[in-house]
């Protein structure tokens, strides 16, 4: 099936729009997932935008099929794993409108968080650079823009 691009720039209105639906995304997760509650909610690290909508933020995409969000968390040695499964929506994103949006839930290992890279930023670019699990490979080809928190709104955290 060939793949529809939306040919127009990715900015700050479609950063904010972004920020703002994960934040309403990560409560609805959380209330809907209690038992995770405890385990999880505590570990977020940062929420950002990934793949070819986060290349298209910086200018070397060929548009925007959708926008890929990833929550990344401290993995629990108690639970070590959280689901995979792909929770998608319609939404308007900036000047998108009724764009496909997908949050991801992406768990960084216990032995990479107890190094204690300094910061938000180097924890999730040393997750990327030793691509310890297949997300974390198929997430470094590409580019990584921070969404949440949102002293990270706009920064590259990878690409």
């Amino acid at each position: 099936m060939k793949k529809y691009y939306i040919r127009l720039s990715v900015g700050r209105a479609e950063l904010e729009s972004l920020a703002m639906l994960a934040e309403t995304e990560e409560e609805r997760f959380f209330s809907q997932n209690s038992h995770l509650d405890q385990p999880y909610r505590k570990r977020l690290i940062a929420a950002a935008l990934c793949q070819g909508a986060a290349l298209q933020y910086l200018g070397r995409g060929k548009g925007v099929n959708d926008f890929d969000v990833h929550f990344f968390y401290r993995q629990n040695p108690q639970k070590p794993h959280l689901s995979r499964a792909v929770k998608r929506i319609q939404a308007r994103v900036g000047a998108f409108q009724a764009v496909p949006v997908d949050f991801i839930r992406t768990v960084i290992p216990s032995r990479l968080c107890s190094v204690r890279p300094r910061g938000t930023v180097k924890l999730l670019q040393a997750f990327l650079s030793k691509t310890p699990t297949d997300n974390a490979r198929c997430l470094a080809q590409k580019a990584v823009i921070g969404l949440l928190p949102r002293k990270l709104l706009g920064k590259t955290i990878w690409g």
